[in-house]
């Protein structure tokens, strides 16, 4: 079954000029036709009939076409108020009879009748963009009568919903909060164009704005990150859920992409007091406290030290998280004059369910992403690293959709911990990489120098599929854990991959996927996110 659902988008024209007459907001192309439209801008091109039939043959009675809490003047609520206020009585025709909607199809859907397909990660309230890349298509909703609406996102107040009943999941149709992260040297008048509603709060810091949320997930809480580098440990304890993280872009035509960074600097061993967590690599010191001369600049005892888990500079722990358009990143970086990392050091760790990372960076050299626990979906992402730099289990399942995972030096693409033996319950884990590309970060990683994974259980899983490999991964494509790895257990599949990395007539451990095998692990839609793991699996 296949739902389109717009979640906090706008729809309205590029120009004034783009369109000569109405824009319906859709048609049925097949009789049972579904598409929902929460918490939208829906502009004055859109009519008040909003939707139309395919042809004079549709049964106007079988297409669902909602519009849930949507805002505009072109929104049911605009044209509703209309009718009322000018005292026109006009024919209605609607999907559901109890209904009251000006729509000639469409009509507004009660919050029990929503609830089920709004139950997915914000990820789809990130479609904010048109093709030339405007932060923000058509006009916003304005702030009050004597003032422009924002440049970014445009989040009109919204109706309080009521509070769960004993028992049940809080319904995700529940009132958006924004908050704004707004650095002291940016306090400069740009975050006045943002609204300034009761819920707009204003925090420094990411991490503050964090600890700010109200638990329980009971709204759905934006955090707009002005533009600039922050120097932070973050982390989304469990009772936090439902945060989408993304950029407020203050300049006109800006997406905001890769405008924010958040960066650490931390990893196994190094000192939790050690003052250069927070500033990155100066004054020729890196990571763990060495100097380019080998000189130990910094000591402490493990009990005060960071762990593989503790070293994130990102870390989320509460479900339903979704970030758009971050960098993250783990300063601490390759020994001097070598390649690789140094020690364990993650920009990201990810211990949580149905999370969502869109057009966000991940940039580390070794253990750079770490799925220590759930599902997590990302599209459009780029991860940078050297050793094992894409790792996490058990019960971890990674989906990578059109990603580019880059080589930064000698080492391991991916480090996938599955052990049936111990863990029985993981049949679903595994790392999908569907339509990515693994290549070289700069002419100066020599090829064939690293490997696309290595097993960090026994049955581990890792499946390439209709991937692009470059020549910086060696002809034999995966290598064992160490020398007493049963090579016949780990799963490490490949189908219809491209490139001069892709061949499997050297591989030893790895090989081609069955069809079966693909089916299994690739999802039919982006929607598997919404489901308690990937489709059913075999061990």
């Amino acid at each position: 079954m296949l739902v389109l659902l717009y979640f906090s988008v706008a729809l309205s024209p590029v120009s004034t000029s783009s369109t000569n007459g109405p824009c319906y907001l859709g048609r049925p192309w097949r009789q049972d036709a579904r598409v929902i439209l929460a918490h939208c801008y829906i502009g004055q091109c859109v009519p008040q009939r909003g939707w139309d039939r395919w042809d004079g043959s549709t049964d106007i009675s079988r297409p669902t076409f909602w519009e849930f809490d949507c805002v505009g003047p072109g929104s049911i609520k605009a044209h509703s108020s209309i009718n009322q206020t000018s005292g026109q009585d006009r024919p209605v025709m609607m999907t559901s009879p109890s209904a009251k909607s000006p729509r000639f199809i469409g009509r507004e859907p009660a919050p029990a009748e929503v609830a089920p397909f709004l139950d997915l990660p914000s990820f789809f309230a990130l479609s904010r963009t048109d093709c030339s890349g405007s932060a923000f298509p058509g006009p916003a909703p304005p702030c009050s009568a004597n003032e422009d609406g924002p440049l970014g996102t445009p989040l009109p107040p919204l109706q309080e919903a009521s509070p769960p009943s004993q028992g049940t999941s809080p319904s995700p149709a529940a009132p958006t909060r924004l908050f704004l992260v707004v650095p002291a040297a940016a306090e400069d008048g740009n975050s006045a164009r943002y609204c300034t509603h009761g819920t707009v709060k204003r925090f420094r810091g990411v991490q503050e704005a964090i600890d700010a949320v109200e638990p329980g997930g009971k709204h759905t809480t934006v955090i707009a990150v002005f533009p600039g580098t922050y120097f932070e440990q973050v982390r989304i304890p469990s009772n936090k859920t439902r945060i989408l993280l993304r950029p407020a872009s203050v300049e006109e035509g800006s997406t905001g992409v890769g405008e924010v960074r958040i960066v650490f600097n931390a990893h196994t061993g190094k000192a939790k007091h050690d003052s250069s967590s927070s500033s990155g690599s100066a004054g020729g010191k890196i990571a763990g406290g060495e100097t380019c001369s080998g000189t130990i600049a910094t000591t402490a005892s493990a009990a005060a030290s960071y762990t593989t888990y503790t070293s994130a500079t990102f870390a989320v722990e509460a479900d339903h998280f979704t970030a758009e358009g971050i960098v993250f990143e783990n300063t601490a970086g390759p020994r001097c004059g070598g390649g690789s990392g140094q020690h364990q050091a993650v920009a990201v760790r990810v211990t949580a369910e149905r999370s969502a990372f869109h057009r966000c960076c991940f940039l580390g050299w070794q253990d750079t992403l770490y799925l220590h626990r759930g599902s997590t979906w990302f599209k459009d992402c780029r991860v940078e690293g050297s050793v094992d730099f894409i790792f996490g289990g058990p019960k971890a399942r990674g989906y990578w959709k059109g990603c580019e995972v880059v080589v930064r030096g000698k080492g391991w693409v991916t480090a996938h911990r599955r052990d049936l033996a111990q863990w029985p319950d993981d049949t679903d884990g595994a790392f999908v990489f569907d339509a990515c590309s693994i290549q070289a970060s700069d002419p100066s990683v020599p090829p064939s120098c690293a490997l696309l994974g290595r097993p960090w259980g026994p049955d581990a899983r890792v499946l390439l599929h209709g991937c692009s490999i470059g020549a910086v991964v060696k002809a034999e494509g995966w290598g064992a854990w160490n020398s007493a790895t049963d090579v016949s257990r780990p799963r490490f599949l490949e189908w219809e991959c491209t490139g001069p990395g892709a061949s499997l007539a050297h591989r030893v451990i790895g090989r081609q996927a069955t069809l079966q095998e693909v089916n299994q692990l690739v999802p039919e839609s982006t929607f598997f996110y919404d489901l308690p793991g990937f489709p059913a699996l075999t061990p």
